[in-house]
């Protein structure tokens, strides 16, 4: 749905508030012109976030293309324009987005020729009243001239708008300066309920509490497969896995570069830790420390093969990860199965050969909420056989409406803090997006703490 037009865009002042451009955001990239393009989706978050946040530095070529897309930091753009092929595949999906199922929207979401920083623009008027095949062809004159009697009654209509328009301004105006001192001590006080308090409220019921982040290092699942390894957390901490081979396979392994998924989502949690007047604090899995556990709560997207670090938590897991010694193929096994429940929840392996990755197939994530290290802390683990259903994971802890229908399927009861559990849940993984999420199977556990330090 969209939103109603603000009275200050109605004067054509684009100011929308921080909160009515993420939820803006948010419905572009779960529409139809983004649902199978992870890439897009990702780039722009990245921008969008970073642009309500006042954090324009940061969208910079290099940096987009380091950050979002994978290339090294020192990647040279004038040999390597991807950045920019990129953001003209964006422009074109926005625009076709405002052009279709955003027809409504009072607000588009452009980003000019020449620069990175989007901007959030009231629709103009002219191309609000035109259809939208006239939109899309930039062509108004191509209509015919209305009768000079009908065009009177739709120009008293527009004054009788902007009017009214007028007042409700006049009136927020004052609103506005009346309350303007109590702005920061509402800010702080006005945070998520529902399921989200529920859950979220926790991690931030110290002052100041940061949501530590560690996001997945694929270069280390990568150079896993390409030598036929399975190596732990005190492989990757020591680094002797960098002597085995060559040049070629070590400038793999040191790439740091994340993946799509993990990019949305820590954006996602950016934006809730901002409801909580806190803020995220992402690093990278290569970069964190086992001090890094003991101090707060921590969010760890990937699976041990990505992100060493959820080995500390898997001894205690009952949806562990394992790979086919003979396929490779990944599977989250059931230690303990209930009536109902499969022994392993696989997908097949060898994606690049079989060419099973331009199919729909069934896949599966896991999302656990587990007492922290040390004194203190809660830790979630977001999981997935594949990028789709880490995403899944992601969208599932961070939307609302998902959240709620995960935490009344595992029986929490609403207006009390979310215990710990692990569940598992089941997609239908399509090119570049996913479908039909649902739990299939679910761990209600004791708060027990993590099992290493």
């Amino acid at each position: 749905m969209a939103t109603a037009l603000p009275a200050n865009l109605a004067k054509g002042e684009p100011s929308l508030s921080p909160e009515q451009k993420r939820e803006l955001v948010q419905r572009v990239v779960n529409s139809q012109a983004f649902s199978r393009a992870a890439a897009m989706r990702a780039f722009l978050l990245y921008i969008t976030d970073h642009a309500i946040l006042g954090r324009t530095e940061r969208l910079k070529e290099q940096t987009i293309g380091a950050e979002v897309l994978g290339r090294k930091p020192n990647y040279d753009p004038a040999d390597d324009n991807i950045v920019r092929v990129r953001a003209h595949e964006l422009r074109g999906r926005l625009e076709r987005y405002f052009a279709s199922e955003g027809s409504d929207e009072q607000v588009l979401i452009t980003i000019p020729r020449g620069t990175y920083v989007p901007e959030f623009v009231p629709r103009p008027p002219a191309l609000a009243e035109l259809p939208v095949a006239v939109q899309l062809a930039g062509a108004p004159t191509a209509q015919p001239i209305p009768p000079e009697k009908p065009d009177l009654r739709l120009n008293r209509r527009q004054w009788l708008l902007l009017a009214a328009c007028l007042i409700v301004a006049v009136v927020a105006t004052a609103l506005l300066t009346r309350y303007a001192v109590r702005e920061d001590v509402r800010a702080s006080t006005e945070q998520p309920n529902g399921a989200i308090r529920d859950l979220w409220g926790q991690f931030f019921n110290e002052s100041n509490e940061d949501l530590k982040v560690v996001y997945s290092d694929p270069s280390f699942a990568l150079w896993q497969d390409l030598n036929n390894k399975t190596l732990g957390l005190g492989d990757y901490l020591n680094r002797t896995y960098l002597n085995v081979q060559g040049d070629k396979l070590f400038n793999v392994a040191m790439r740091r570069v994340t993946s799509p998924s993990d990019l949305e989502i820590s954006v996602r949690l950016a934006t809730l830790a901002a409801d909580f007047s806190s803020r995220e604090t992402p690093i990278f899995a290569r970069d964190a420390s086992s001090d890094f556990f003991h101090r707060g709560n921590v969010v760890l997207i990937g699976s041990h093969r990505s992100n060493p670090w959820v080995e500390v938590y898997e001894p205690s897991l009952n949806f562990q990860l394992e790979q086919d010694p003979q396929s490779g193929a990944p599977a989250f096994l059931n230690r303990s199965p209930r009536a109902g429940e499969a022994r392993e929840y696989s997908i097949p392996a060898m994606f690049d050969t079989q060419r099973v990755e331009e199919k729909a197939y069934i896949s599966y994530g896991v999302i656990a909420l587990l007492k922290g290290c040390g004194d203190h802390g809660l830790t979630v683990l977001l999981d997935g056989l594949n990028a789709q259903a880490t995403q899944a994971a992601g969208d599932t802890i961070t939307d609302p409406q998902r959240l709620e229908t995960l935490l009344t399927t595992i029986g929490h009861r609403p207006g009390t803090n979310v215990t710990p559990f692990e569940a598992l849940i089941q997609i239908t993984s399509l090119p570049g997006g996913y479908d039909n999420p649902k739990v299939v199977a679910y761990r209600l556990r004791s708060a027990e703490s993590c099992a290493a330090d």
